[in-house]
């Protein structure tokens, strides 16, 4: 569970991070267009080159260098920040520019994607690496919730051990969880109920006190179970 706590507190903190540059760069270039002016330009190459992905793969795509002219007079060129391959621009194609004027060069093509290209998919990057560590808090609290209503409030059965086995739906680092699982006929129904343990992350077979586990399951619901396992080592 140590290492489980580990991965997905790193996939959030990554994902933090990239969320956070992903509202600096929005709030980058939103103050870029509130002082930004407008000039007609020129695509007059497209630079084939290669670059970097935010995972560190890298790609090769051309990107529209441009020309244009200032309301001062000064001529400027710059290459922009958003490739495509095949090119997005055909060379000699008009363009129209927004630049800020303290800075000309730090200049962009008028376009969704030039202009908004990088905010988001860094938003898109941060959503997708700290939504499984948000997903497993929230999960663990709510487990926690459901655990200590059972202990309070739930019905106390002894189930018969069925088995030890991976929990091969769950992988982290290579490695899948082990669970108990058992098995408990219902008297008054003549059904049989069966039940896994929470997620093990050692084999707990030579620590089972005997052939059968103390379930606390919910009188009005026996799918809102939990299986007793207190009584194992815990992981350091």
């Amino acid at each position: 569970m140590k290492v489980v706590r580990l991965v997905f507190g790193m996939l959030a903190v990554v994902g933090s991070g990239l969320l956070a540059g992903g509202i600096y760069s929005v709030r980058h270039t939103r103050q870029f267009l509130q002082a930004a002016v407008t000039a007609p330009g020129v695509v007059v190459e497209n630079v084939w080159r290669e670059d970097t992905t935010s995972n560190g793969g890298t790609y090769w795509a051309y990107y529209p260098r441009v020309r244009f002219r200032t309301s001062d007079g000064q001529d400027i060129s710059f290459i922009s920040s958003v490739g495509a391959s095949p090119p997005s621009y055909r060379v000699s194609e008009p363009v129209t520019i927004l630049y800020d004027p303290r800075q000309p060069y730090s200049a962009s093509i008028n376009s969704f994607g030039s202009l908004w290209a990088a905010s988001i998919v860094l938003l898109g990057m941060g959503v997708i690496f700290t939504a499984p560590g948000i997903g497993f808090i929230v999960w663990k609290r709510a487990s926690n919730r459901k655990n200590q209503w059972l202990h309070l409030n739930g019905r106390r059965i002894q189930a018969d051990i069925a088995r030890v086995e991976l929990n091969t739906s769950l992988t982290v680092n290579g490695s899948s969880p082990y669970r108990i699982v058992c098995q408990w006929l219902d008297p008054a129904s003549n059904q049989m109920h069966v039940f896994h343990s929470a997620n093990i992350w050692y084999d707990p077979t030579h620590y089972l006190p005997g052939k059968a586990l103390e379930v606390l399951v919910d009188p009005n619901n026996l799918h809102r179970y939990t299986v007793e396992t207190s009584f194992l080592p815990k992981v350091g």
